[in-house]
């Protein structure tokens, strides 16, 4: 099994995963939105796995579902408990969890969110681990919801930041396009920790190995990523014009490749 430590190192230890997504509104907004198509009126029981701080799982709960969180890292278990206050709901449970090796009943959830394990794990084997995992615990018919961050992700985040600068970040980014294994030797804050990138068809190529079905594939930000959002973000009318755009494009193979984050959206087999 993939040593890990380098990446709960950096959750712990550097990275601010509560306050992330209030730095990254947009990708909040629309892995809401997609996830919310696919949920039905009545309750179901569903484990938010890799669910950091629970701001997905209490938005979950807030609607009246049974919502378990798992999490790797102690400091976002910790968050996570400490979130309940904010919101409207509470968690069914929340426990230190490896997605690798999940203690839970075969067929026990209508849905699984996996939303950071098949970023963060370099070795196709262990990513294939995951999907074995998220694919026993599901229910017959189950729905499956994974995040991913597309192969170019470090080109487009180095030269939109000014890393491109930099030539270690050079090294970084052509290790990143020419293989997805993303690794931060020097340990730079920004250059963020241990990753896999993939592309478009290694999704479908994994999801198909381990016999999900009814794929599709959504474009988070799409090319909301690449402009300066922040003034449409202030702004209704610009908002729901921007997002307008990024649904009418979320699917385009084309655009796909652009989004930073993309969400995998599939079933197990009835």
């Amino acid at each position: 099994m993939e040593n890990n430590e380098p990446v709960l190192e950096f959750y712990e230890k550097i990275e601010n995963e509560n306050e992330r997504l209030k730095r990254s509104p947009l990708e909040f907004i629309r892995t809401k939105e997609i996830i919310a198509r696919y949920l039905p009126e009545q309750p179901i029981k569903i484990i938010d796995l890799c669910g950091a701080s629970g701001h997905y799982s209490y938005w979950l709960a807030e609607k009246g579902h049974e919502v378990h969180l798992r999490d790797l890292s102690q400091r976002h278990i910790e968050e996570a408990k400490n979130n309940e206050g904010k919101y409207n709901s509470k968690l069914a449970s929340i426990d230190r969890g490896d997605a690798r090796a999940l203690k839970c009943g075969n067929g026990e959830f209508d849905m699984v969110l996996l939303m950071g394990a098949m970023y963060h794990l370099q070795e196709k084997e262990d990513r294939l681990q995951c999907l074995n995992e998220v694919f026993r615990i599901l229910k017959k018919g189950g729905l499956a919801v994974f995040a991913y961050i597309c192969r170019h992700a470090s080109m487009l985040d180095g030269f939109k930041r000014g890393f491109v600068n930099d030539p270690e970040f050079i090294k970084i980014m052509d290790t990143d396009i020419s293989t997805g294994r993303h690794s931060n030797p020097g340990n730079r804050e920004y250059y963020f920790t241990n990753a896999y990138f993939h592309t478009t068809e290694e999704i479908y190529a994994e999801l198909l190995q381990a016999n999900f079905c009814d794929v599709l594939l959504y474009a988070v930000e799409g090319f909301g990523g690449l402009i300066d959002n922040e003034e449409y973000l202030k702004d209704e009318a610009k908002l729901n014009r921007l997002l307008h755009y990024i649904r009418l494009t979320e699917q385009n193979m084309e655009m796909m490749g652009i989004s930073d984050h993309k969400l995998a959206v599939c079933r197990k087999r009835p």
